[in-house]
């Protein structure tokens, strides 16, 4: 990396991580020289840019599209490889000991600037329902793409999400995700489907005669790999007659429609962070919802249907 603000740990060992997986030299290029600008602007490694910080390069880039320096859609660009490296920092916090204080300030710039780019990176609600439809005989994958859909859940999350995640407080059902300081909302829709889904995990496992913690499962009764459900994906988007859509296109449908009806984009970057009886419940006592997930995402007014009520 070209900045002198870039630390050891960014340069040698998260970096080299993170770009492996590209694999054009212009797009490893591209990265490099937004996150090198964005070091250099605020004069500081990219691990300790803190969220007033980013708000600054932030309010300095629209400052320069108002004044004809710069396309809104290079915004998008910069704004999304921001986002992408911080949450694969978030997502191996433990593999780089990462504090708890670095977090992805950049999600909550999505909403804005993909007004860019919406019918592009989002999914129409029509291509949804052909994809709910086609999955309504498989309940472990409805749900998985209920929970991107209506939860903002990466693929990631889904993989690392275990039964003893949830818990029902006096407001909701809320989750605790993995890489997330805030617990997510589970909205309604969404705890219906996941209840049935539950009932019919338990069955596979008692026939499996396996134990698993992990939420969703393999056929062998092991925790899926993000791998996984890209290849789920695309064995049902193929089936639904859809384009080829990413968990990640997936789950920037959610913020959109939050987005588009009123959510704030503090509100809509929180909510992108067993058994019936399993499910902890704090009677009387409401989660304190600071970031008003619950609310923002109970604007909404598209409801998923369990997959047995869709035939």
């Amino acid at each position: 990396m070209r900045s002198a603000f870039a630390s050891t740990k960014l340069k040698t060992q998260i970096w080299p991580d993170f770009i492996a997986h590209f694999k054009s030299e212009t797009t490893k290029a591209s990265y490099q020289s937004d996150v090198d600008e964005i070091m250099d602007y605020i004069e500081k490694d990219f691990l300790d840019i803190e969220e007033e910080d980013a708000d600054r390069y932030f309010r300095w880039m629209k400052d320069k599209i108002k004044k004809g320096g710069l396309h809104s859609s290079t915004l998008s660009k910069k704004c999304r490889e921001l986002h992408s490296l911080a949450e694969f920092i978030c997502e191996n916090r433990e593999k780089y000991e990462m504090s708890v204080n670095f977090q992805d300030t950049y999600a909550k710039y999505l909403p804005y600037v993909s007004k860019q780019e919406k019918q592009a990176k989002s999914v129409p609600v029509k291509d949804i329902d052909r994809l709910l439809h086609v999955t309504r005989n498989d309940i472990m994958a409805y749900c998985m793409i209920v929970f991107m859909y209506r939860a903002g859940l990466s693929s990631t999350e889904l993989c690392n999400l275990k039964t003893d995640d949830f818990v029902i407080y006096e407001n909701g059902m809320f989750a605790t995700v993995k890489g997330r300081r805030e617990m997510c909302y589970i909205p309604k829709d969404l705890e219906t489907v996941l209840y049935q889904y539950l009932k019919d995990r338990e069955r596979k496992l008692i026939k499996m005669e396996k134990n698993c913690t992990f939420l969703f499962f393999n056929k062998r009764g092991n925790p899926l790999n993000t791998m996984y459900i890209s290849r789920l994906l695309k064995k049902y988007t193929d089936r639904a007659g859809v384009p080829n859509y990413s968990a990640q296109s997936i789950r920037n449908t959610c913020a959109f429609t939050m987005a588009s009806y009123g959510a704030t984009g503090a509100q809509t970057a929180k909510q992108l962070g067993i058994t019936t009886t399993q499910i902890a419940r704090y009677n009387g006592m409401a989660y304190r919802d600071n970031y008003g997930q619950k609310s923002a995402n109970d604007l909404v007014h598209i409801h998923v249907l369990p997959p047995d009520e869709t035939k």
